[in-house]
């Protein structure tokens, strides 16, 4: 959702009603990558996988025809399709809407999952749209296209083999970016889409060597004391573990698993918040939260835990 044409402001995630257009232009993204894969094939089967929170942004009754669907949710549905190893039947992958890498300042909201870790792959600094990337790749499947703004096309450069890249609009602050027009943007992922389907089989996966140096950088020092203490996983900074997998699959398994318990005792932290708000009345729970939340940012600025990206 960060990364689609159109969308060029944080606060179209803050308002009821700019999210609804939010969610419209996102679809229509995906809607014209869809009609450039009908152009190259006209018989292809299209998943589509609702990669933003929990899977409930597009709006299904935009979406074009004849597509199934998946849902969303990274840790429950996606993380089923990779155990059970469904992700390794697809001929090719698109990753459109895309945003870049935590600690990348010239990005659009940019950020890495949900915002609490920094991620390096071999001492490369890389968000989610490499993360899948790899993923695919580990299971022979090319990501084909990736769409978004023009830090996560490069990061993609810097990070992929050659795929192909749109770069929909340009970040002037981290929460707030330039699009280019919407109907441009449209046109450019329907070439861009039926170009890679027509020349799928000139597309390599992209597959890591093992062993694979996973290294996990967290807002909090006590999220590192946490994950420190999985199997392999090994404290090598205040903010910092490291993991060494035999190859990027397990990587990946040992990164979600850390950065999912490793938040627990935020949510420990907020769940006692909410317990005490139930005593108040609305206009103190509100400040109380925002006090909750000031003292956490005043902690993860004290700790300073991500260094700046730049690619």
């Amino acid at each position: 959702m960060e990364g689609p044409s159109g969308i060029e402001d944080r606060e179209m995630f803050a308002d009821a009603v700019l999210y609804r257009t939010a969610r419209s232009y996102a679809t229509q993204d995906v809607n014209a990558a869809i009609r450039g894969i009908r152009r190259a094939d006209a018989q292809a089967s299209i998943d589509i996988f609702d990669g933003h929170g929990v899977g409930n942004n597009l709006l299904q009754e935009e979406l074009e025809s004849d597509c199934n669907l998946l849902g969303g949710g990274w840790m429950t549905r996606f993380y089923e399709m990779v155990k059970s190893r469904e992700i390794a039947k697809y001929d090719a992958v698109m990753l459109l809407g895309q945003h870049a890498a935590q600690g990348t300042i010239d990005g659009f909201m940019s950020h890495t999952n949900t915002g609490d870790t920094a991620l390096r792959v071999n001492g490369k600094d890389a968000g989610e749209a490499p993360q899948l990337a790899w993923l695919f790749g580990h299971f022979n499947v090319p990501v084909v296209l990736l769409v978004g703004d023009d830090a996560v096309v490069r990061e993609a450069k810097a990070l992929l083999h050659e795929i192909a890249t749109i770069p929909v609009k340009k970040a002037l602050t981290r929460d707030k970016a330039r699009s280019i027009p919407v109907e441009t943007a449209h046109r450019l992922i329907c070439e861009a889409s039926s170009d890679a389907i027509r020349n799928v089989e000139t597309f390599q996966s992209q597959r890591l060597p093992p062993p694979v140096r996973i290294d996990i950088l967290y807002s909090e020092r006590q999220m590192a004391s946490t994950a420190a203490r999985f199997p392999k996983t090994e404290r090598t900074g205040e903010n910092k573990v490291t993991y060494i997998a035999d190859n990027y699959l397990e990587g990946w398994f040992a990164y979600n698993t850390c950065r999912v318990v490793s938040r627990m005792h935020i949510l420990e932290d907020l769940l006692m918040f909410m317990v005490k708000a139930l005593t108040d009345n609305m206009q103190q729970a509100k400040e109380r939260k925002r006090e909750w939340e000031k003292q956490r940012r005043k902690r993860i600025e004290n700790e300073q835990p991500f260094p700046p990206v730049k690619y």
